[in-house]
């Protein structure tokens, strides 16, 4: 029966304290009393290995004797399996491997050729219960005494790192306390965050200290020594070029070196072909990056995969706003190329519709349906439910493409090139015209979801209009009319602003992107509310995120959770395999702090501008120490009076 658990060493160590429920004797009449045993279970990762303590404490004043049985076993399946694709062929399971009597090895021949095995050490004697091709049990008999502790230690390895410096010998004089300091050795990634940050909130604090954790752990080293931040676990453990920039973009100016690192990995991995069967075209950012049998095979697309319309053109207003925050002009220099051959897909990909909007058709069966950022199947429709049929023009990928030209002719012409800044300029104000013209319902104050491949505006309302408050693309009258609608309570829960407001046909609070509530895309919202001044529907905002965090067992912002209206003190419900943690939903608690103290920088000059400072309701104190913005360090310290923010 579990009793506590606890995740520690910044996210590579879990402690599970467990209890025994009542057990029958192994001989004899009479039983195990529950609550007799305390069960404790340590998970610790170390570079590529798992080691695991379970101890065992007797807290009875008399001997019980115990059977442990602990099974083992490896299937091999690509993660695509595990979510449900079934394969006309798999590769080879190969009976176990006795190496010696505490080590076994589990063998996979992949039809991709390569050789696959994990590796089971065990620091205690047992006795083989039972060895079926792929499954190994094992048994131990023992007797504890009154209050002994009894200790089992097992190490998991993977392939050929058989950490051989873990012998057992080594390996089985370890207490609990020197296994979990093994994984204070990981050294491999730097610190992330080089600031503090203290609120006069401990649960907001906690949260902050998650949200760093989660995002630190999820950063991973790419060729070349990039850390490139993996979108969530467990489904998305591998590069997203979305995600990826999304995240970067919320840790500005918190962390810029993650930006750095996306901004590198993104640009080395553009197009450069045609392919239907990928969705590549020369100077278009990727989507999606697998590296498991199935994409060595090419049985999915994600080798990698270009299905997004929206990564190339968020690629390059996260470039404006890294060099924005830290002026980096070497690595300008290096990127500049790609900066070209990104603009010039855009220009490619938007002169084929008559408006110049930016728009997306799948061209494998085996890919995305949608390619925006709600990517499901069923979330782009019609006011009367039926699907849009592609090509289809996202409202916000218009808003993302005339935020990076804006921002790319503003570096243009730091570079001295004020033609193509001029260029730049002119193709932004042409989409904005054409938007407004297309996309905005000014008989009942919406932006349109999107436009069919007839050109037919999908009269939906929807949180991606929120998109183009970050964008920049709407006027203030527009916004005004957008930030009112996104906090009536046909859209805002209580929690957070829906996907889709309540009064659609389509509206299903459970569903993945039809009325779900997404941090990341209520953090862009805020982004974007913070941009055109509305600091009163910010404050609302903010109110409902950090109410989830004050619900939350373990202060995390989930990927999304269902939009259920807000009861009381309750929780909001949870969307059952949503990933826990995911990138860009721990970035939003940075970007909401960002938006919420009005922290902002201008360009190519020093120091930073704070621009009415509000807070959410739960805090009257933030306290920030040691933030570097460009060569200056600085302390910051925001007060809520009777006059507002100080």
């Amino acid at each position: 029966m579990p009793l506590a658990q606890e995740l520690r060493h910044q996210g590579t160590t879990w402690v599970l304290s467990m209890t025994n429920r009542d057990l029958p004797l192994l001989e004899g009449a009479g039983r195990i009393p529950r609550d007799t045993l305390l069960i404790r279970r340590i998970l610790s990762l170390h570079r590529d290995s798992l080691f695991e303590i379970l101890t065992i404490r007797n807290f009875s004043g008399t001997s019980q004797q115990l059977r442990l049985e602990h099974w083992a076993g490896a299937r091999f399946e690509d993660l695509f399996e595990v979510r449900g694709m079934t394969r006309q062929a798999r590769g080879k399971l190969l009976p176990p491997e006795e190496r010696s009597p505490r080590h076994d090895i589990f063998h996979y021949e992949g039809r991709d050729g390569r050789h696959r095995s994990t590796h089971l050490q065990r620091c205690y004697d047992t006795d083989k219960i039972r060895l079926s091709p792929y499954l190994t049990g094992y048994s131990t008999l023992l007797t504890l005494d009154p209050k002994e502790i009894i200790v089992f230690r097992t190490v998991v390895s993977f392939d050929d790192a058989v950490p051989l410096r873990y012998h057992e010998n080594d390996f089985e004089g370890l207490d609990p306390s020197q296994m979990m300091a093994l994984a204070t050795r990981n050294e491999a990634k730097p610190k992330l965050f080089s600031f503090s940050l203290e609120t006069d909130h401990a649960l907001f604090n906690r949260a902050i200290d998650c949200a760093s954790t989660d995002i630190r752990m999820l950063l991973t080293e790419e060729s070349g020594g990039l850390l490139y931040p993996y979108a969530g676990v467990p489904w998305f453990s591998a590069p997203f070029g979305r995600d990826g920039l999304i995240t970067a973009y919320q840790l500005l100016p918190w962390a810029p070196e993650v930006a750095r690192g996306v901004l590198d990995f993104v640009f080395q991995n553009l197009g450069e072909r045609q392919d239907p069967f990928t969705d590549e075209e020369p100077g278009k950012a990727f989507h999606e990056l697998r590296r498991g049998e199935m994409a060595l095979l090419r049985e999915i697309p994600f080798v990698p995969y270009f299905g997004s319309v929206d990564a190339t053109p968020l690629s390059l207003i996260l470039l404006q706003e890294y060099w924005l925050w830290t002026e980096d002009h070497d690595s300008l220099e290096r990127w500049w190329p790609s900066v070209l051959k990104a603009l010039n897909w855009l220009d490619q990909a938007t002169g084929q519709n008559s408006w110049g909007f930016l728009a997306y058709s799948r061209k494998t069966p085996a890919g995305l349906s949608n390619q925006g950022w709600k990517d499901s199947h069923d979330s782009i429709m019609h006011d009367d439910g039926r699907l849009a049929e592609a090509p289809i023009a996202l409202c916000e990928a218009q808003a993302y493409c005339y935020r990076a030209r804006m921002g790319i002719a503003e570096i243009a012409r730091s570079r001295g090139d004020s033609i193509l800044a001029s260029q730049l300029e002119l193709h932004a104000y042409r989409l904005r015209a054409e938007f407004h013209e297309k996309f905005w319902d000014s008989e009942r104050r919406f932006v349109a979801l999107a436009l069919d491949g007839q050109g037919k505006a999908c009269q939906v309302r929807s949180s991606n209009m929120g998109h183009c408050l970050f964008g920049g693309i709407v006027t203030d009258v527009q916004a005004q009319a957008i930030a009112e609608a996104l906090l009536t309570e046909s859209f805002f829960s209580g929690h957070g602003i829906r996907t889709l407001a309540d009064s659609e046909t389509a509206y299903n609070p459970m569903s993945y992107h039809n009325g779900s509530i997404w941090p990341h895309d209520n953090a862009l919202i805020a982004d974007g509310l913070r941009r055109y001044g509305k600091v009163q529907a910010l404050v609302q905002l903010a109110d409902g995120m950090t109410s989830v965090l004050e619900s939350s067992d373990d202060y995390r912002l989930p990927e999304l959770f269902c939009g259920f209206r807000k009861r009381g003190t309750e929780p909001p419900i949870p969307y059952e395999v949503a990933c826990k943690p995911q990138a860009w939903s721990a970035g939003s608690i940075f970007l909401l702090l960002k938006a919420l103290l009005g922290i902002e920088k201008k360009s190519q000059q020093p120091g930073l501008v704070i621009r009415n400072p509000i807070l959410p309701s739960l805090l009257n104190s933030i306290e920030i120490r040691d933030l570097k913005i460009l060569d200056t360090t600085m302390n910051l310290r925001f007060d809520r009076t009777g006059r507002g923010v100080r």
